[in-house]
């Protein structure tokens, strides 16, 4: 696709120039910035960047064809952080090596040893509560985690890139195993588009609940089946949990008998 205006030739230079500058950087800065509307939540919620380090990361962005490079330099989010943090695509179980969710009980609803957070009895006798009431459901696994979400932002004075967890949360995972053999029948891609949209489903009636796909591991090793995930931390659904763990499993059964459905006729 055609850019709007031609590219610069040469602009290296210039910007080299303009780099070793520290006045011009925060001319550009502040140029940048005067279109924004002014507020004091917004001046809160602005990464800490210098304005050298802003300057870089748009002449980075500029030369590389980066996008992410320069919105982490704005809002501290990547392209695809803003994207998972609005809720508008699903996050992979473990995504990058890190463990998210993390569980908090094992497959019989009992707390863990060594937890890495702390669980206020309150919030493990209310999911005990919970756990112990729920019907069954075949192929489904229920458990107290910890869920986070992410951004990635600049260190204050270069462009070293830092993960920093957000929108951390306790609450009920609950996890639903995809049909047997169906990476045999559809790609990834494909797959994909139906937990998009089953996403989308989700967040209409619950919004702001996780929702994870792809394999689990367990001692490092992923497991041999895909499972959906949805989590809905206490904070946001705690006071009528039950209606909505009801509400998230439509949604999941719904996912899941769609893809046995195709499976079947292939």
């Amino acid at each position: 696709m055609a850019t709007i205006f031609p590219r610069e030739e040469k602009a290296e230079q210039l910007f080299e120039k303009i780099l070793e500058n520290p006045d011009a950087c925060e001319r550009l800065k502040d140029t940048f910035y005067e279109h924004f509307p002014e507020s004091e939540d917004m001046d809160a919620q602005m990464p800490a960047v210098s304005a050298q380090t802003f300057t870089r990361a748009l002449f980075q962005a500029y030369q590389n064809k980066d996008l992410s490079a320069f919105l982490m330099a704005i809002c501290g989010n990547s392209m695809f952080d803003l994207l998972r943090n609005s809720f508008l695509i699903p996050i992979r179980f473990n995504d990058k090596g890190k463990t998210n969710p993390i569980f908090l009980t094992d497959d019989q609803g009992i707390l863990r040893e060594k937890l890495p957070v702390n669980v206020p009895d309150k919030v493990y006798q209310k999911f005990s509560r919970i756990y112990q009431h729920r019907e069954p459901i075949p192929q489904m696994r229920e458990y107290l985690a910890y869920g986070f979400r992410e951004e990635h932002r600049y260190g204050e004075e270069d462009l070293s890139v830092e993960s920093v967890e957000i929108g951390r949360h306790l609450g009920i995972l609950l996890l639903y195993a995809m049909p047997e053999h169906l990476q045999e029948h559809l790609t990834d891609a494909q797959v994909y588009v139906h937990v998009w949209d089953a996403l989308m489903r989700l967040e209409d009636v619950l919004p702001r609940a996780f929702m994870y796909y792809g394999k689990m591991q367990v001692n490092g090793q992923e497991t041999g089946s895909e499972e959906l995930g949805i989590f809905l931390p206490l904070r946001h659904f705690g006071d009528a949990m039950e209606r909505n763990i009801e509400q998230a499993d439509g949604i999941a059964l719904g996912f899941r008998e769609e893809m046995e459905r195709y499976v079947r006729s292939v």
